[in-house]
C-alpha cells in the first residue's frame, strides 16, 4: 500500500469499476457513439430554428431534444446513451427535465428583439 500511496494512487486493494472505464472508452468512440451524434443534431436543429423561425420555437425544439434526452436515459439499459450519462440515472433524468421545462417555459416569455 505504501507503493501505491508514493505512486499517487490510492488504491485500497479493490479494483476499479470495469463499467466505468467501459463507458469511458465508448464515450471517447465518437465515430460509434449515436447518442452524440443525436445530441449534436439536436442542437444544430434548434439553432437553426431558432435563427430562422424564430427564438420561442428555437427554444421548444431545445426542450424536446431536452426531453427526448431524458427519456433515452430513463429507458435505455446501462450504460445508456454515453452522451448524457454523467451521474445516477434518476439524477440525469430529473436535471435533463428540470432543464426541459426551464427552455421550454422561458423561451416562451423572454421577448424576442
Amino acid at each position: 500500500m505504501q507503493q501505491n500511496l508514493a505512486a499517487g494512487r490510492a488504491d485500497l486493494g479493490s479494483e476499479p469499476d470495469l463499467d466505468v472505464r467501459a463507458a469511458a472508452r465508448a464515450s471517447l468512440a465518437a465515430g460509434r457513439n449515436h447518442s452524440l451524434w443525436w445530441t449534436c443534431a439536436g442542437l444544430v436543429v434548434s439553432v437553426a430554428l431558432a435563427m430562422t423561425v424564430g427564438v420561442p420555437a428555437g427554444g421548444l425544439a431545445f426542450a424536446a431534444g431536452l426531453t427526448a434526452a431524458a427519456a433515452a436515459r430513463a429507458l435505455l439499459p446501462a450504460p445508456g446513451p454515453i452522451a448524457f450519462t454523467v451521474r445516477s440515472r434518476a439524477i440525469d433524468v430529473a436535471l435533463l427535465l428540470v432543464l426541459a421545462a426551464g427552455v421550454g417555459v422561458l423561451s416562451q416569455i423572454i421577448p424576442a428583439r
